[in-house]
């Protein structure tokens, strides 16, 4: 598949997983918003419901990056937020002995169950450097969406505030009452 047709499907709200027994329904819909300008798109893959893109600042690559945006749509896994979570931090404590896994915040938006993370690791064994990750998921009906914002280093408070900004353009909805697109959906 072409790199824009997966970008456009990720980044500008076409992430259309269509209800196969609900076909009438409104499909379910991610939107993972605008990337930085500073960076491009590195690796990308879609296999077995997953789609999956990496991007990194402009002149660096998925095997040597400072900072890396991961953004994953996953049709169909509906593990929920926590069950998620406990994976994501048990697999995080396996790569980096002695890391960190907190739960920044989780609740509802837009009627879907989420949740923000912080992962903290002083020493990466794979690259031997600091690493910290900020991940978002948001269970939708139809599947399971996360955005990731990594650093390479640890990062100040603007950075930090930054990322941020850039994870909660993670919409998921539907354009139901329940699940709204647009204003009401954000």
């Amino acid at each position: 598949m072409k790199k824009t047709n997966i970008v456009k499907k990720l980044m500008l709200a076409a992430v259309m997983l269509p209800l196969a027994a609900q076909a009438a329904q409104a499909a379910e819909m991610a939107s993972f918003g605008e990337p930085p300008k500073d960076f491009k798109i590195d690796y990308q893959t879609e296999q077995n419901g997953m789609i999956m893109v990496e991007l990194v600042p402009q002149k660096q690559t998925v095997d040597n990056w400072t900072k890396m945006i991961t953004l994953q749509s996953m049709a169909g896994a509906k593990p929920g937020v926590a069950a998620f979570g406990n994976n994501l931090s048990t697999l995080w404590k396996n790569t980096c002995p002695g890391g960190s896994f907190d739960t920044v915040q989780e609740g509802k938006e837009n009627g879907y169950p989420f949740a923000l993370w912080m992962m903290a690791c002083e020493n990466n064994p794979s690259s031997n450097k600091p690493e910290w990750t900020l991940v978002r998921a948001v269970q939708g009906n139809d599947g399971l969406y996360v955005k990731q914002y990594a650093f390479r280093y640890a990062p100040d408070f603007a950075e930090i505030t930054n990322a941020l900004d850039h994870l909660n353009n993670l919409i998921v909805c539907d354009n139901s009452a329940k699940h709204p697109c647009g204003k009401n959906g954000k």
